[in-house]
């Protein structure tokens, strides 16, 4: 038999929709295979519907080769579903058949069962089982190949009679899944088992494909009729090619908005003037937000940093029972950044060569010689998360507090440009930059634990999770008011005490350092005066942001207040469990509108 988590009856699930089982269509998948924030956005949303709200979860996505991990298939309970076998063959556009053949591999993970898609022979593993994420041919071979093995995999539980093993709903996640979800969508509608899809752009990113990718010679698409939604009252029968092409010009994010039920985005600010702007007003009315969450706690990230502490390889380190948060950042800025950056299990490989990325990854960090404000930056290395822009900011910050200091974790891409461009950006400040390529677990929360303030200088950013993880861990945010960091971050120059940082506009360098200025010296203010130094209300005259510079002279101990003030903002909007009962609703919506679609023919039809 299929393994399949059990269920448990939750109280907290009292809703008006059935909705029993769950498939979770995605690229990445946060403790299996991840480049950013969409693989956290899905683990994160998969676990607390199963073990919050007792759905059944099942997360697709392709193996990357993970399968393959003594350590992962100990973990999920991984193991080869041998009935199961996807055989086919993909036709070109150049006429030449390709065969396939692919199978599965099942686990359980957190009460949320977990299917990698595999290669069963040479050819389909190259592509399936590479552990290279996002590579222009790869990924979208990787994409193909799962889309066909999905819809072949819902065809076996049918003959099966595994019907208990289909799901409910099928949640496509970003682009990369709308062959995927399309496919297996029209498959079970015509086998009489129909399923609604409900779409999340996670991250716009205007790919455009010929029909042929997405046809039943490639993906598994068929051409059928079938009545397409372009307004709220009006619907037109097209082909699934006449809505490719004609409607949404070959996009693929387009037509998984037009195919699917109902339409989400993981923040109201760029559901509403990203998404809709791109794939058009068709989707009001059966669209709206889900945020991502964030499980971090501060008092369970201090407690893993302490005990990290206690590690030989710290060497001789305060007493880990009562340290503070300006001695832990001496110990991370002048001893604990110099153990080797080594990756966590392959998650930051982005590039087409993963060799190139755990060099750069691997490479010795020269700690500082000496301790001062910290500036923390997380992130994937691309322009869209703006680290040249926080580059730019660093001698004008620097001239104001000399001894200010910038980490910065970045992802690493197969861009060998940017990266070099960067580093050697970098190395124009020696006592006050650091950048590590990798994701070192321990010395990422020692990090959050020790940091002043935290820069998101995005050009863009849907939601941003990393301003959740900060914010959890007591750090203000300076980000570009821009996206979801409108809704998660509160701005000081508007709310006062209850803020939780500054929103500065996108791409101001000059305004970024002077929000970083005015928060470090803030929290300088705030340490200083729990040491007793009484001078260090003189640090206020050197604030740029005059309301900040009002308000801590008033209070000293301001910095504590807006440490508090984040700490609660994430307590309260944006655990995972928040983020959960917004999928519910959005799912509810979903079941609704896909159950009535002859009201829905009953209006004006083209």
């Amino acid at each position: 038999m299929l393994r399949s988590p059990a269920t448990k009856a939750k109280p907290t699930r009292q809703r008006g929709v059935k909705i029993d089982h769950v498939w979770m269509l995605s690229y990445e998948c946060a403790g299996i295979a991840q480049a950013g924030g969409l693989g956290e956005a899905v683990a994160g949303l998969a676990r607390t519907l199963s073990s919050d709200y007792g759905l059944r979860v099942t997360v697709l996505l392709p193996s990357h080769g993970r399968h393959s991990d003594p350590r992962l298939k100990e973990a999920y309970g991984l193991r080869e579903e041998t009935r199961f076998i996807g055989q086919g063959s993909r036709i070109g556009v150049n006429g030449i058949s390709y065969r396939f053949l692919s199978g599965i591999e099942t686990g359980v993970n957190d009460s949320v069962r977990f299917v990698l898609v595999k290669g069963l022979d040479t050819k389909t593993s190259h592509w399936l089982d590479s552990p290279v994420l996002y590579d222009h041919d790869l990924t979208f071979e990787k994409m193909a190949l799962f889309a066909r093995t999905v819809k072949l995999y819902s065809e076996y539980l049918l003959s099966m009679q595994l019907h208990t093993e289909l799901p409910d709903l099928v949640h496509a996640n970003d682009w990369h899944m709308v062959p995927a979800g399309v496919a297996l969508k029209q498959h079970l509608s015509e086998r009489g088992s129909p399923i609604p899809l409900i779409f999340t752009v996670h991250l716009l990113s205007h790919i455009t494909l010929p029909w042929h990718y997405g046809s039943e010679d490639w993906c598994g698409i068929k051409d059928l009729p079938h009545r397409v939604r372009l307004s709220q009252n009006r619907t037109r029968t097209l082909t699934y090619r006449q809505v490719w092409e004609g409607q949404c010009g070959n996009s693929l994010e387009r037509f998984g908005s037009y195919e699917a039920d109902y339409v989400t985005s993981v923040s109201e600010t760029y559901l509403t003037h990203d998404v809709l702007s791109y794939v058009g007003d068709k989707i009001k009315g059966k669209s709206g937000h889900v945020y991502n969450g964030c499980d971090w706690n501060y008092d369970t990230v201090n407690s893993a940093v302490l005990t990290e502490l206690k590690a030989p390889t710290m060497g001789p380190q305060p007493a880990v029972g009562s340290i503070n948060r300006w001695d832990l950042r001496r110990v991370l800025l002048t001893s604990a950044i110099a153990q080797r950056s080594t990756p966590e299990g392959g998650d930051n490989i982005t590039g087409s060569s993963a060799e190139a990325a755990n060099s750069s990854a691997g490479k010795f960090v020269e700690p500082f010689h000496s301790d001062g404000p910290l500036v923390l930056m997380t992130g994937r290395l691309s322009p869209q998360k703006g680290a040249d822009l926080l580059l730019d900011a660093v001698p004008i910050v620097t001239k104001a507090v000399p001894s200010a200091k910038f980490l910065l974790f970045l992802l690493p891409s197969n861009d060998q440009v940017q990266m070099k461009a960067i580093t050697a950006e970098a190395s124009f400040y020696p006592d006050n930059v650091r950048i590590i390529f990798a994701k070192n677990r321990p010395i990422y929360m020692m990090s959050h634990s020790a940091a002043d303030a935290f820069a998101m200088p995005s050009r863009s950013e849907p939601f941003g999770i990393s301003a959740l993880e900060a914010m959890a861990t007591g750090n203000p945010v300076v980000g570009s008011d821009i996206g979801g960091l409108r809704e998660t971050v509160v701005d000081l120059t508007s709310h006062n005490e209850a803020g939780t940082g500054i929103l500065f506009p996108v791409e101001d360098t000059k305004a970024l350092a002077d929000s970083l200025i005015s928060l470090l010296l803030v929290m300088q203010i705030d340490e200083q005066t729990q040491r007793g130094d009484l001078d260090s209300i003189d640090l206020s005259g050197r604030i740029p942001i005059k309301l900040v510079a009002e308000m801590v002279g008033r209070d000293p101990r301001l910095g504590t207040t807006i440490r508090e003030s984040c700490k609660y903002r994430v307590d309260r909007n944006f655990r995972w469990k928040n983020a959960g009962r917004m999928a519910l609703d959005r799912y509810e919506a979903t079941m609704n509108l896909a159950a009535r679609p002859s009201s829905l023919a009953r209006g004006i039809r083209g």
